[in-house]
Protein backbone atom coordinates (compact mmCIF):
# COMPACT_ATOMS: atom_id res chain seq x y z
CA UNK A 1 0.00 0.00 0.00
CA UNK A 2 1.39 3.39 -1.08
CA UNK A 3 1.15 6.39 1.23
CA UNK A 4 1.05 9.97 -0.04
CA UNK A 5 0.49 13.37 1.53
CA UNK A 6 -1.98 14.44 -1.18
CA UNK A 7 -3.87 12.39 -3.77
CA UNK A 8 -5.51 14.21 -6.68
CA UNK A 9 -8.19 12.35 -8.65
CA UNK A 10 -8.46 13.68 -12.19
CA UNK A 11 -5.93 15.31 -14.53
CA UNK A 12 -8.13 17.93 -16.14
CA UNK A 13 -7.38 21.66 -15.75
CA UNK A 14 -8.31 21.75 -12.04
CA UNK A 15 -6.29 18.67 -11.07
CA UNK A 16 -3.31 19.82 -13.12
CA UNK A 17 -3.36 23.29 -11.53
CA UNK A 18 -3.51 21.77 -8.05
CA UNK A 19 -0.55 19.48 -8.74
CA UNK A 20 1.62 22.24 -10.21
CA UNK A 21 0.97 24.59 -7.29
CA UNK A 22 1.63 21.86 -4.73
CA UNK A 23 4.95 21.09 -6.41
CA UNK A 24 5.87 24.75 -6.02
CA UNK A 25 5.28 24.33 -2.28
CA UNK A 26 7.56 21.29 -2.17
CA UNK A 27 4.89 18.57 -2.03
CA UNK A 28 4.90 15.39 -4.12
CA UNK A 29 1.22 14.92 -4.99
CA UNK A 30 -0.11 11.70 -6.49
CA UNK A 31 -2.07 12.70 -9.63
CA UNK A 32 -4.40 9.97 -10.90
CA UNK A 33 -6.20 9.96 -14.27
CA UNK A 34 -8.30 7.14 -15.70
CA UNK A 35 -8.07 8.10 -19.39
CA UNK A 36 -6.05 10.99 -20.80
CA UNK A 37 -4.77 14.31 -19.52
CA UNK A 38 -7.02 17.28 -20.25
CA UNK A 39 -10.56 16.18 -19.46
CA UNK A 40 -13.32 17.77 -21.56
CA UNK A 41 -10.86 20.37 -22.80
CA UNK A 42 -9.69 17.77 -25.34
CA UNK A 43 -13.00 18.28 -27.19
CA UNK A 44 -13.10 22.09 -27.22
CA UNK A 45 -13.20 23.80 -30.60
CA UNK A 46 -11.79 27.12 -29.45
CA UNK A 47 -11.09 28.45 -25.95
CA UNK A 48 -11.50 32.22 -26.15
CA UNK A 49 -11.93 33.31 -22.53
CA UNK A 50 -8.71 31.91 -21.08
CA UNK A 51 -6.32 34.85 -20.48
CA UNK A 52 -3.08 34.88 -22.39
CA UNK A 53 -4.45 33.76 -25.76
CA UNK A 54 -5.86 36.86 -27.47
CA UNK A 55 -6.80 34.92 -30.62
CA UNK A 56 -8.19 31.99 -28.70
CA UNK A 57 -6.67 28.50 -28.70
CA UNK A 58 -8.09 25.10 -29.72
CA UNK A 59 -8.69 22.85 -26.73
CA UNK A 60 -6.28 20.14 -27.81
CA UNK A 61 -3.48 22.69 -28.20
CA UNK A 62 -4.09 24.06 -24.71
CA UNK A 63 -3.97 20.49 -23.38
CA UNK A 64 -0.55 20.02 -25.00
CA UNK A 65 0.68 23.16 -23.25
CA UNK A 66 -0.67 21.84 -19.94
CA UNK A 67 1.20 18.57 -20.54
CA UNK A 68 4.44 20.44 -21.13
CA UNK A 69 3.92 22.49 -18.00
CA UNK A 70 3.30 19.54 -15.69
CA UNK A 71 6.31 17.78 -17.19
CA UNK A 72 8.48 20.85 -16.57
CA UNK A 73 7.13 21.01 -13.01
CA UNK A 74 8.08 17.37 -12.42
CA UNK A 75 4.51 16.15 -11.96
CA UNK A 76 3.95 12.51 -12.86
CA UNK A 77 0.47 11.47 -14.02
CA UNK A 78 -0.52 7.93 -13.07
CA UNK A 79 -3.01 6.41 -15.51
CA UNK A 80 -5.20 4.51 -13.06
CA UNK A 81 -8.96 4.44 -12.63
CA UNK A 82 -10.24 5.11 -9.11
CA UNK A 83 -12.88 2.64 -8.04
CA UNK A 84 -13.42 3.99 -4.52
CA UNK A 85 -12.38 6.85 -2.29
CA UNK A 86 -13.05 6.02 1.34
CA UNK A 87 -12.30 7.71 4.68
CA UNK A 88 -11.62 5.69 7.82
CA UNK A 89 -9.84 6.46 11.10
CA UNK A 90 -8.57 9.82 9.87
CA UNK A 91 -7.10 8.45 6.62
CA UNK A 92 -8.23 8.47 2.99
CA UNK A 93 -8.10 5.15 1.17
CA UNK A 94 -7.96 5.28 -2.63
CA UNK A 95 -8.59 2.03 -4.48
CA UNK A 96 -7.54 2.07 -8.13
CA UNK A 97 -7.54 -0.66 -10.75
CA UNK A 98 -3.88 -1.29 -9.84
CA UNK A 99 -3.39 -0.70 -6.11
CA UNK A 100 -4.54 0.95 -2.89
CA UNK A 101 -3.17 4.30 -1.78
CA UNK A 102 -3.52 6.04 1.58
CA UNK A 103 -3.42 9.79 2.00
CA UNK A 104 -3.91 12.51 4.57
CA UNK A 105 -5.54 14.87 2.05
CA UNK A 106 -7.65 14.16 -1.02
CA UNK A 107 -8.56 16.36 -3.98
CA UNK A 108 -11.49 15.29 -6.16
CA UNK A 109 -11.12 16.81 -9.63
CA UNK A 110 -12.93 14.05 -11.50
CA UNK A 111 -15.10 16.29 -13.67
CA UNK A 112 -18.38 15.13 -15.15
CA UNK A 113 -19.89 12.21 -17.01
CA UNK A 114 -22.41 12.46 -19.85
CA UNK A 115 -26.11 11.81 -19.56
CA UNK A 116 -26.76 8.90 -21.86
CA UNK A 117 -29.42 8.72 -24.52
CA UNK A 118 -32.33 6.34 -24.08
CA UNK A 119 -31.85 3.64 -26.67
CA UNK A 120 -34.29 0.70 -26.71
CA UNK A 121 -32.06 -1.19 -29.13
CA UNK A 122 -28.48 -0.92 -27.78
CA UNK A 123 -26.77 -3.44 -30.06
CA UNK A 124 -23.01 -3.45 -30.46
CA UNK A 125 -23.31 -2.31 -34.09
CA UNK A 126 -25.29 0.75 -32.99
CA UNK A 127 -23.24 1.59 -29.90
CA UNK A 128 -19.99 1.82 -31.86
CA UNK A 129 -21.49 4.74 -33.81
CA UNK A 130 -22.72 6.67 -30.73
CA UNK A 131 -20.28 9.03 -28.99
CA UNK A 132 -20.54 11.36 -25.99
CA UNK A 133 -17.30 13.22 -26.66
CA UNK A 134 -15.56 13.97 -29.95
CA UNK A 135 -11.83 13.76 -29.24
CA UNK A 136 -11.87 10.24 -30.70
CA UNK A 137 -13.30 11.60 -33.98
CA UNK A 138 -10.64 14.21 -34.69
CA UNK A 139 -9.51 12.43 -37.86
CA UNK A 140 -13.01 11.98 -39.30
CA UNK A 141 -13.70 14.00 -42.47
CA UNK A 142 -16.43 14.24 -45.12
CA UNK A 143 -19.03 12.36 -43.10
CA UNK A 144 -22.56 13.16 -41.99
CA UNK A 145 -22.79 13.53 -38.23
CA UNK A 146 -25.86 14.16 -36.08
CA UNK A 147 -25.57 15.90 -32.72
CA UNK A 148 -28.35 15.76 -30.14
CA UNK A 149 -28.46 18.74 -27.78
CA UNK A 150 -28.86 22.51 -27.71
CA UNK A 151 -26.27 23.77 -25.23
CA UNK A 152 -22.72 25.08 -25.48
CA UNK A 153 -21.22 21.60 -25.77
CA UNK A 154 -23.49 20.56 -28.65
CA UNK A 155 -22.72 23.69 -30.69
CA UNK A 156 -19.02 23.61 -29.83
CA UNK A 157 -18.88 20.01 -31.05
CA UNK A 158 -20.70 21.00 -34.24
CA UNK A 159 -18.23 23.79 -35.01
CA UNK A 160 -15.29 21.51 -34.30
CA UNK A 161 -16.53 18.69 -36.54
CA UNK A 162 -17.72 20.98 -39.35
CA UNK A 163 -14.23 22.50 -39.52
CA UNK A 164 -13.10 19.06 -40.70
CA UNK A 165 -15.43 19.14 -43.72
CA UNK A 166 -18.14 17.07 -42.06
CA UNK A 167 -21.83 17.79 -42.60
CA UNK A 168 -23.41 18.26 -39.16
CA UNK A 169 -27.07 18.29 -38.16
CA UNK A 170 -28.00 19.54 -34.67
CA UNK A 171 -31.27 18.17 -33.26
CA UNK A 172 -32.98 20.06 -30.44
CA UNK A 173 -36.03 18.40 -28.91
CA UNK A 174 -37.28 21.79 -27.74
CA UNK A 175 -37.53 25.28 -29.20
CA UNK A 176 -35.03 27.15 -27.04
CA UNK A 177 -31.35 27.24 -27.93
CA UNK A 178 -29.26 27.12 -24.74
CA UNK A 179 -25.80 27.86 -26.12
CA UNK A 180 -24.10 31.25 -25.86
CA UNK A 181 -25.02 33.72 -28.65
CA UNK A 182 -21.54 33.64 -30.20
CA UNK A 183 -21.69 29.88 -30.81
CA UNK A 184 -25.18 30.20 -32.30
CA UNK A 185 -24.08 32.97 -34.66
CA UNK A 186 -21.13 30.93 -35.89
CA UNK A 187 -23.25 27.82 -36.40
CA UNK A 188 -25.87 29.75 -38.37
CA UNK A 189 -23.17 31.18 -40.65
CA UNK A 190 -21.70 27.75 -41.38
CA UNK A 191 -22.85 26.04 -44.57
CA UNK A 192 -21.91 22.70 -43.05
CA UNK A 193 -24.18 22.94 -40.00
CA UNK A 194 -27.96 22.48 -40.10
CA UNK A 195 -30.22 23.02 -37.11
CA UNK A 196 -33.63 21.49 -36.38
CA UNK A 197 -35.73 22.22 -33.33
CA UNK A 198 -38.78 20.40 -31.95
CA UNK A 199 -37.22 17.14 -33.08
CA UNK A 200 -37.07 13.98 -30.99
CA UNK A 201 -35.46 10.66 -31.80
CA UNK A 202 -37.92 7.79 -31.67
CA UNK A 203 -35.66 4.94 -32.75
CA UNK A 204 -32.07 4.18 -33.74
CA UNK A 205 -31.18 1.42 -36.16
CA UNK A 206 -27.91 0.19 -37.61
CA UNK A 207 -27.52 0.64 -41.36
CA UNK A 208 -24.60 0.67 -43.80
CA UNK A 209 -21.91 1.19 -41.16
CA UNK A 210 -23.85 4.04 -39.59
CA UNK A 211 -27.13 4.75 -37.84
CA UNK A 212 -30.59 5.55 -39.20
CA UNK A 213 -32.72 7.66 -36.90
CA UNK A 214 -36.47 7.87 -36.95
CA UNK A 215 -37.34 11.35 -35.72
CA UNK A 216 -40.59 13.13 -34.97
CA UNK A 217 -41.42 16.81 -35.09
CA UNK A 218 -44.73 18.77 -35.24
CA UNK A 219 -45.06 18.08 -38.98
CA UNK A 220 -44.66 14.30 -38.63
CA UNK A 221 -41.99 11.61 -38.78
CA UNK A 222 -38.79 11.61 -40.80
CA UNK A 223 -35.65 9.52 -41.13
CA UNK A 224 -32.04 10.66 -41.04
CA UNK A 225 -28.86 8.71 -41.72
CA UNK A 226 -25.50 9.56 -40.18
CA UNK A 227 -22.13 7.90 -39.81
CA UNK A 228 -21.99 8.98 -36.17
CA UNK A 229 -24.44 10.17 -33.53
CA UNK A 230 -23.03 12.55 -30.92
CA UNK A 231 -25.03 12.89 -27.71
CA UNK A 232 -24.66 16.20 -25.82
CA UNK A 233 -27.78 16.32 -23.64
CA UNK A 234 -26.12 17.30 -20.39
CA UNK A 235 -23.55 16.11 -17.91
CA UNK A 236 -23.51 15.24 -14.21
CA UNK A 237 -20.80 15.01 -11.54
CA UNK A 238 -18.48 12.01 -11.87
CA UNK A 239 -18.48 11.12 -8.19
CA UNK A 240 -19.78 7.55 -8.10
CA UNK A 241 -16.53 6.38 -6.50
CA UNK A 242 -17.13 8.29 -3.25
CA UNK A 243 -17.90 5.79 -0.49
CA UNK A 244 -21.02 6.15 1.66
CA UNK A 245 -18.84 6.70 4.72
CA UNK A 246 -17.01 9.51 2.96
CA UNK A 247 -20.26 11.14 1.90
CA UNK A 248 -21.38 11.23 5.54
CA UNK A 249 -18.25 13.19 6.47
CA UNK A 250 -18.11 15.34 3.33
CA UNK A 251 -18.96 18.69 4.90
CA UNK A 252 -16.72 18.14 7.91
CA UNK A 253 -13.72 17.11 5.79
CA UNK A 254 -14.13 20.03 3.41
CA UNK A 255 -14.39 22.49 6.28
CA UNK A 256 -11.19 21.06 7.78
CA UNK A 257 -9.43 21.40 4.40
CA UNK A 258 -8.80 17.65 4.28
CA UNK A 259 -11.01 17.05 1.22
CA UNK A 260 -11.34 19.41 -1.73
CA UNK A 261 -14.00 19.09 -4.43
CA UNK A 262 -12.84 21.24 -7.34
CA UNK A 263 -13.63 21.97 -10.97
CA UNK A 264 -16.59 20.66 -12.94
CA UNK A 265 -17.40 17.94 -10.40
CA UNK A 266 -18.90 20.65 -8.17
CA UNK A 267 -19.36 23.71 -10.38
CA UNK A 268 -22.79 22.87 -11.83
CA UNK A 269 -23.30 24.86 -15.06
CA UNK A 270 -20.19 26.98 -14.51
CA UNK A 271 -17.90 24.69 -16.46
CA UNK A 272 -15.04 26.82 -17.74
CA UNK A 273 -11.30 26.13 -17.94
CA UNK A 274 -10.41 29.37 -16.16
CA UNK A 275 -12.72 28.56 -13.24
CA UNK A 276 -11.27 25.05 -12.96
CA UNK A 277 -7.69 26.35 -12.90
CA UNK A 278 -8.62 28.89 -10.22
CA UNK A 279 -10.23 26.14 -8.15
CA UNK A 280 -7.04 24.09 -8.40
CA UNK A 281 -4.72 26.89 -7.34
CA UNK A 282 -7.00 27.81 -4.44
CA UNK A 283 -7.17 24.19 -3.25
CA UNK A 284 -3.38 23.85 -3.31
CA UNK A 285 -2.93 27.09 -1.37
CA UNK A 286 -5.43 25.94 1.27
CA UNK A 287 -3.71 22.54 1.52
CA UNK A 288 -0.32 24.20 1.97
CA UNK A 289 -1.61 26.55 4.64
CA UNK A 290 -3.36 23.71 6.44
CA UNK A 291 -0.34 21.39 6.44
CA UNK A 292 2.37 23.81 7.56
CA UNK A 293 3.72 22.47 10.82
CA UNK A 294 0.93 19.92 11.12
CA UNK A 295 0.81 16.17 10.85
CA UNK A 296 -2.78 15.64 9.77
CA UNK A 297 -2.52 11.87 9.96
CA UNK A 298 -1.95 11.87 13.70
Amino acid sequence: MDSKDVVIIGAGPSGIATAIQLKRYGFEPMLLEKEEIGGLLRNAYLVENYPGFPEGIPGHQLVELFKRQIQNAGVEVHLEEVGELDYRDGIFFVKTDRREITSCTAVVASGTKPRRISNPNPTADIEKHIFYEIHLLTQVTNERIIIVGAGDIAFDYALNLSARENQVIILNRGKRVKCCPLLWERAVRSEKIAYRNDTEIESIKYQDDGVRLTCRNPTGASELFARYLIVAIGREPASDFLSENLKKNLGKLQKASRLHMIGDVKNDIYQQTAICVGDGIRAAMKIHRNMIGEDLCE
